[in-house]
């Protein structure tokens, strides 16, 4: 049994945070969530790249369901790491995801304050606003600024219809012709 053998950890001791992380990561691949968050969090004490293994940590517990653990995770390493903009895109997506919309709109907002050539934080934070009537003059912008960003975006065909939902709200009401007329006016009720 491996309780009984003295030499275990000495023979622990020898593994380095490369090959722990190699294990969290087939750990990882083959579904066992659990044992690969723990080789991960060892890997990270034995000081490999925290980034690297906040990256894992976060994707691990993502899988598994586990959002606050995965945001504890990346709120240690972003205190120390406060630009790691592609890391505090996805705590944006994990607070949205929770239902806490603030904190993703706060996050989103700090996104596009400090790097605002990310395509993605602006197309997040414009849906955001888009479901808030107060911020539909907001949303327009961020989405306008995806589009010029990237205009043909993975993003791109829905950024163009939500843009024309959110100008036409925004000019207020507008003229429908009535069914029925060539003229484009309202036809007189008998």
């Amino acid at each position: 049994m491996l309780h009984e053998r003295p030499d275990l950890q000495a023979e622990l001791s020898t593994v380095t945070a490369e090959d722990l992380l190699l294990l969290a990561v087939s750990h990882a691949r083959s579904g066992d969530l659990l044992r690969a968050e723990q080789y991960l969090s060892a890997a990270r004490q034995r000081g490999h790249d925290a980034g690297r293994v906040v990256y894992w940590l976060v994707r691990v517990c993502v899988a598994a369901s586990r959002y606050q653990s995965a945001l504890i995770h990346a709120g240690s390493y972003l205190r120390d790491h406060p630009s790691d903009w592609s890391l505090r895109l996805v705590v944006a997506t994990i607070h949205e995801a929770l239902g806490d919309l603030d904190r993703a709109q706060s996050e989103l907002e700090r996104i596009v304050g400090a790097e605002p050539s990310i395509p993605l934080a602006h197309y997040r934070l414009a849906m955001l606003y888009r479901s808030r009537e107060s911020e539909r003059d907001r949303a327009r912008l961020h989405l306008e600024k995806y589009l010029k960003l990237t205009p043909d975006g993975p993003h791109a065909a829905e950024v163009r219809s939500v843009l024309s939902e959110v100008t036409d709200v925004s000019k207020g009401p507008r003229h429908v012709p009535y069914p029925g007329t060539d003229d484009g006016g309202e036809e007189a009720i008998p």
